[in-house]
C-alpha cells in the first residue's frame, strides 16, 4: 500500500488525474442506474456494502495518519475524521440492524428498521458528543489553520468538493427530490441513489487523503546580490 502510495505521489502528486477519473464515475451514475439490477441497490446490497467498505477504509486511513504523523494538524485532522467515518459508516449499516433478520420485503428489497435496536434513542446523544469531541479536538490542535495553509498552498481538492456535491444532486434526484416532469427521466432511482453516494463517499476518502498527504511547497531560495569589495 505504501509503495502505491509513492507511486501516486510521484506521478500524480495532486491526484488531479484520481479525481478526474472519479468526476467522470459521477457522469456515469445516471446511465449505470438504468443498466445495473435493481437488487444491487436493496439495503444491504452489492452498492451499500461497497459503500461501506469505502467508508470504512477512510476511517483507518485517517487512524494511521493520526497514528503515523507527528502530533501537528495532520495527525490531529486524522483523529478529527475518524468519528465522522464511523458515524457515517453506522448510518450506513442502519446503527447494526442490517446484521438482523429484514423485517419483510417490499419493492424496494428486504426492510430493515434501528427501531428495533435496544439503543437506538442513544444514537444521537452518542453521535452529538463524538462530534463536537471532534469539533473542539480540532479547534484546541490548530486544525483549521492547518486547513487554512492547504488552501493558501493551492493544495485544496476543490474538485473533490464538486464532487461530493454532484453526488449529493444525484441522492436527492435518486430519493425523488426533482420537479414531476423530471421523475419519469430517472429509471432505477434508487439505483441512481446509491451509486451517486458511493461516488460522493469515494470522494470523501480522496479529499481526505490529498489533504492528509499535503507537502507545502519549498520556498525557492533568496538570491542576494554580490557584494562588491
Amino acid at each position: 500500500m505504501h509503495s502505491m502510495f509513492s507511486w501516486l505521489d510521484r506521478r500524480d502528486p495532486h491526484r488531479t488525474h484520481l479525481q478526474r477519473l472519479l468526476l467522470l464515475c459521477l457522469l456515469l451514475c445516471y446511465p449505470l442506474a438504468r443498466v445495473i439490477p435493481l437488487e444491487w441497490s436493496w439495503e444491504n446490497g452489492v452498492i451499500e456494502n461497497a459503500q461501506v467498505v469505502v467508508l470504512l477504509a477512510g476511517l483507518v486511513f485517517a487512524a494511521q495518519a493520526w497514528r503515523r504523523a507527528p502530533q501537528d494538524g495532520v495527525a490531529m485532522l486524522g483523529l478529527c475524521a475518524m468519528p465522522v467515518w464511523f458515524l457515517l459508516a453506522g448510518r450506513e449499516l442502519s446503527w447494526g440492524a442490517v446484521f438482523l433478520p429484514p423485517l419483510g420485503f417490499g419493492p424496494e428489497g428486504p426492510v430493515y428498521s434501528s427501531r428495533v435496536l435496544f439503543y437506538r434513542p442513544l444514537v444521537p446523544a452518542i453521535a452529538g458528543v463524538l462530534l463536537l469531541a471532534a469539533f473542539a479536538t480540532g479547534w484546541r490542535h490548530g486544525v483549521h489553520r492547518y486547513l487554512k495553509r492547504v488552501v493558501a498552498g493551492k493544495g485544496f481538492p476543490w474538485m473533490c468538493v464538486v464532487i461530493v456535491l454532484g453526488a449529493a444532486f444525484g441522492s436527492s434526484a435518486g430519493e425523488g427530490h426533482v420537479p414531476a416532469f423530471a421523475r419519469d427521466w430517472i429509471a432505477h432511482s434508487q439505483v441512481l441513489e446509491e451509486l451517486s453516494e458511493l461516488v460522493g463517499y469515494i470522494g470523501l476518502v480522496l479529499a481526505q487523503g490529498i489533504v492528509l498527504r499535503y507537502r507545502a511547497p519549498v520556498a525557492a531560495p533568496v538570491r542576494t546580490a554580490d557584494t562588491v569589495h
